[in-house]
């Protein structure tokens, strides 16, 4: 699985950001550790935000980024989406039976969908019954695995990219 400092070190130099700051924003990312630079120029830019000072071994005042934690392939796709800056999918589109316009990730899931990006999985997995019209499942909640956020970030920022195997 990919964390979330992980995972904004991919999507940072996937997007090419390369500033550097001198301060940190978040209590448990200070400047030197190893996400610091990555999880700093996210947040500059909107993409990630923090959470509030009372988790576990989080104490107030403080905002908190949590790098540790894992992120799921629904949080993959926001991260990722808006760090490309793609637009908004038509309303009403609905690619994956398990994302619904309703749902908090609709609108990234379905951008990366229009892209091509992401594909989803056929129906018939634990709970995912084969409702017509037959669309794919996307497992939003599910903890992304370190190949589906090397897919999904790639098919993104390098769309068409072909890697040959080295001679």
């Amino acid at each position: 699985t990919v964390t979330r400092g992980q995972l904004s070190k991919i999507v940072s130099n996937s997007a090419g950001y390369s500033e550097t700051y001198a301060t940190d924003t978040f209590a448990d990312v200070p400047v030197g550790s190893t996400f610091h630079l990555f999880v700093e120029r996210l947040y500059s830019r909107g993409i990630v935000n923090g959470y509030a000072c009372g988790g576990l071994g989080e104490p107030c005042p403080g905002v908190y980024f949590r790098p540790n934690v894992e992120v799921t392939r629904g949080q993959t796709s926001k991260v990722t989406a808006i760090a490309r800056g793609l637009p908004a999918p038509p309303p009403g589109q609905q690619t994956f039976q398990d994302v619904p316009s309703d749902s908090t990730f609709w609108t990234w899931i379905e951008a990366l969908a229009s892209t091509g990006a992401i594909q989803g999985y056929d129906c018939g997995g634990p709970g995912e019954p084969c409702i017509p019209p037959g669309r794919p499942y996307f497992r939003p909640g599910a903890n992304v695995t370190r190949g589906q956020s090397a897919k999904i970030v790639s098919n993104t920022f390098f769309p068409g990219c072909v890697v040959q195997a080295p001679r």
